[in-house]
């Protein structure tokens, strides 16, 4: 029983290994953040079109929001796995500001990285 725990122990380990470092070998395209008033809100989207949108308290960890983008010259359109955050699935930028068009709220952030256009 114990070499059965043993190898699914390591097995469990392993594909943690893995599942990190695949999103470490990611190399992020844009990045957006603002302090929300009890935290922050970050966009990350990485050059194979996917992206996080979080949501993240003071006290808490975040609610991550994982999906696919497609990218057009001024706007974004997010694809989410799962849930929709508020802020929508929509999003106008330049060079300096994400916006969402679409969500129950206006959510607004500046960027701090942006190389979608190179």
């Amino acid at each position: 029983m114990s070499k059965i725990f043993f190898y699914i122990s390591c097995v469990l380990f392993l594909s943690q290994c893995k599942n990190n470092n695949e999103q470490h070998k990611k190399k992020p395209i844009l990045l957006a953040d603002r302090e929300a008033p009890l935290g922050w809100v970050y966009l990350r989207i990485y050059d194979d079109s996917t992206f996080q949108f979080e949501s993240r308290g003071l006290e808490r960890q975040g609610d991550i929001y994982p999906g696919k983008v497609k990218i057009t010259a001024d706007t974004l359109f997010f694809n989410y796995i799962d849930s929709i955050p508020r802020a929508g699935k929509t999003t106008v930028y330049n060079s300096v500001r994400v916006s969402y068009i679409d969500g129950q709220y206006p959510e607004s952030m500046p960027i701090r990285l942006n190389e979608i256009s190179k």
